[in-house]
């Protein structure tokens, strides 16, 4: 069943601007190679952080907003666990 998803992503400060974007693009496209269908991407640039991870005070923002099958989720967030750049990510099924 197809879901309105949104997806947060905090990159890790060691990218440059360029190399965050290009991550959160490739991102991007692993949910559309999935049935995926982006709607919009917010870029919230590089932030601080509320509390340090990994002894990082800092890290670049991504919200993207897409609908996808509900089964296609879990192999994402997989992926997502795998990648050193990308140090947390939240996905929030959003309502009606």
């Amino acid at each position: 069943m197809t879901k309105d998803y949104e997806l947060m992503v905090i990159l890790s400060p060691r990218l440059n601007a360029d190399e965050a974007n290009s991550l959160n693009d490739s991102i991007l496209a692993q949910i559309v190679d999935n049935g995926g269908e982006i709607i919009k991407t917010d870029p919230w640039g590089r932030r601080m952080l509320a509390y340090p991870i990994n002894k990082v005070q800092e890290a670049y923002y991504y919200v993207n907003y897409f609908k996808l099958d509900s089964q296609a989720v879990k192999p994402l967030k997989r992926l997502y666990n795998i990648n050193e750049d990308i140090m947390r990510h939240m996905f929030v099924a959003r309502g009606e």
